[in-house]
């Protein structure tokens, strides 16, 4: 069956179709079947709570059809409504198609044949089945073939996917590379690769690292040139690159010669094919089916993303900034899978002559790892709020400054935008993939000892999981990347306006207990904030940034978990928020006391004796 006609004339069903016989051929019995997205209770609850309107008014062009903007939705209801039934949609091929081949594509791998890369059998089905629906173009678009939909909702899409299959996540979640081409590229070159990209013809892959240049992109050494005909060329070599063997290769590379800064890079794409050589595809601990490649590019022809100069300091922040929005989301997609199969394995294991859900030991880790997806979710699709907010006050300020009165208002709101997104990303993809990966190994530890055998599948978890907290920046750049923005308090405003909330539910004292240890918690980061401030010691306040960061993003996390509560309150959902909420507060609040504790403690003064302590002599 091809899900392809469904996915698009989605947009053309209006809602009041969808309560009768006019929905589309089948889909009414696709619905009905296993599903990644109405099976996860908290996905669909996280949905609900988008509030994506002032970013949806903005894509849809407020709803009127011009010339740039030939196809639109009706409205904000109309939107949303598509975007549920996409989800739907996506929820059922990953159930019932995509994680039913997991297994064999781990096991089968991609590999290199000659110099080409050949996927798994199951990745190729898997990408077919994505492609049929319409899904490879999800946040392209619709000019190009793609279905235009927000970051909040391709999240949640690469949630699910990453359940179903880890390593297809990589194929998936590279549409970054088209949405690259779409907002800095020119015309032809979005009509080039865009239609291509959007059906799943072509593969993209984000080709950054080099052997001397990891998270540090300033070092790259890749040569772009202009030959004799004025044609950019590439030299040199790139490794560790996800799908290198794609279709469309986004290429950061130093073109301007005699410089050794981020001012010398320039961002350029390519067709892969015979000047782009894969030299080997990496083994790897996990994620077999996506390929890892190292690639050889000698005097291959390239076009010029933009302007030049500015690869690393627009093009590439802007990438990885949704980047780390999308590992976030897979490694949460990854633990979701690992904690399903915990629980259902916790409800059929006896021992002891009971089933091990009913031990209190399991019981309580099974408790700790849906209060960790619970609270990481509600992180993530906090941080990709602003993200999408931040892309469409861009697209809107690039696209009317010329006649729009309003233009120095959106201007100062983008500002405002930016400073919380510089904080979100790196402490969003920091927080939710170490959780994420404590989740898996939490549930290899349910399973016992047959968690460490293949058949279970849990193993593949542990190990799929493992590079989230690694690549795109590891969980200690990410700090580093946060820990400015933490010490400034740049999200005062919104912790000032939470802990003076007097919403309803406030009247209920067990709401307001938890929201007063959220307002101690404040205050231990404050005192933690004054001492680093006082001691005034730049290597002292780094080896602290670990605990400022993680007391930081509690407090965040702990007041989203109460507007949850809140959301939650008359929707028969307030017992078990309330759980999920107390068990996190109260756990944030103890560590605070032991982040001041370590602080104050001048436990790192350490730092200063390192080489006596890494003597072995």
């Amino acid at each position: 069956m091809s899900f392809y006609p469904i996915f698009k004339c989605l947009r053309r069903v209006r809602k009041d179709d969808w309560d009768n016989s006019n929905l589309p051929w089948g889909f009414r019995d696709l619905l009905n079947m296993s599903n990644f997205f109405l099976d996860n209770h908290d996905l669909q609850f996280n949905f609900k709570s988008l509030k994506l309107k002032p970013i949806v008014d903005l894509m849809e062009n407020h709803y009127q059809i011009d010339g740039t903007h030939p196809e639109v939705h009706a409205n904000f209801e109309e939107a949303m409504d598509y975007y549920r039934l996409s989800l739907e949609l996506l929820g059922k091929i990953c159930a019932g198609d995509i994680a039913p081949r997991r297994l064999s594509v781990d096991q089968q791998g991609a590999h290199l044949v000659g110099d080409k890369v050949v996927y798994a059998d199951g990745t190729t089905a898997s990408r077919k089945d994505l492609s049929e629906a319409g899904f490879m173009g999800a946040i392209l678009p619709r000019k190009y073939g793609g279905a235009h939909v927000p970051s909040s909702i391709y999240m949640m899409m690469i949630e699910m996917v990453s359940r179903a299959d880890p390593s297809l996540m990589t194929l998936f979640g590279y549409q970054d590379v088209g949405e690259l081409i779409a907002r800095f590229g020119d015309e032809k070159q979005a009509e080039k690769y865009l239609p291509k990209l959007a059906s799943g013809e072509f593969i993209g892959a984000i080709v950054l690292t080099e052997p001397g240049a990891g998270s540090d992109l300033q070092s790259i050494r890749l040569s772009a040139s202009l030959n004799e005909t004025e044609q950019w060329q590439l030299n040199g070599t790139k490794h560790f690159i996800s799908n290198g063997c794609g279709e469309v290769l986004m290429v950061l590379a130093r073109s301007e010669a005699n410089t050794d800064n981020i001012f010398g890079l320039s961002l350029f794409v390519c067709s892969g094919g015979d000047s782009v050589k894969v030299n080997r595809v990496e083994e790897k601990m996990g994620l077999h089916g996506s390929p890892t490649c190292e690639l050889l590019f000698e005097d291959t022809p390239v076009e010029l993303i933009g302007k030049r100069r500015m690869g690393l300091t627009k093009y590439i922040l802007e990438s990885l900034s949704q980047a780390r929005f999308s590992v976030a989301a897979q490694s949460l997609g990854i633990a979701q899978g690992a904690y399903e199969a915990a629980l259902d394995y916790a409800r059929q294991r006896k021992q002891f002559s009971k089933f091990i859900i009913d031990i209190p030991a399991v019981a309580d880790m099974l408790i700790e790892m849906q209060v960790s997806l619970e609270s990481s979710r509600a992180l993530l699709y906090y941080g990709v709020y602003w993200q999408d907010l931040k892309v469409q006050l861009e697209t809107y300020i690039t696209t009317h400054k010329e006649k729009n009165p309003d233009i120095k208002t959106r201007q100062k709101q983008l500002r405002q935008v930016q400073v919380k997104l510089n904080l979100l990303s790196p402490m969003v993809k920091y927080v939710v993939t170490e959780s994420s990966t404590q989740v898996a190994h939490q549930a290899q530890q349910v399973f016992g000892g047959m968690g460490y055998i293949k058949e279970t599948g849990i193993e593949q978890f542990v190990r799929d999981i493992r590079i989230t907290t690694i690549y795109e920046g590891t969980s200690q750049v990410q700090v580093a990347a946060s820990i400015k923005a933490v010490l400034a308090d740049v999200l005062s405003e919104f912790f000032d306006e939470r802990e003076s909330r007097k919403a309803k539910i406030a009247t209920e004292e067990k709401f307001i207990l938890l929201q007063n240890k959220l307002v101690q918690v404040r205050e231990k980061y404050n005192q933690g904030v004054n001492f680093l401030a006082e001691k005034a010691d730049e290597q002292y306040t780094s080896a602290c940034a670990k605990l400022m960061v993680d007391c930081y993003s509690g407090m965040l996390a702990g007041h989203l978990l109460l507007d949850q509560l809140e959301s939650g309150y008359n929707d028969n959902l307030n017992n078990r928020k309330f759980a999920i909420a107390n068990r996190y507060i109260s756990k944030c609040y103890a560590r605070s006391l032991e982040m001041v504790s370590l602080v104050e403690g001048e436990m790192y003064d350490d730092l200063q004796l390192k080489e006596l302590l890494f003597n072995n002599a």
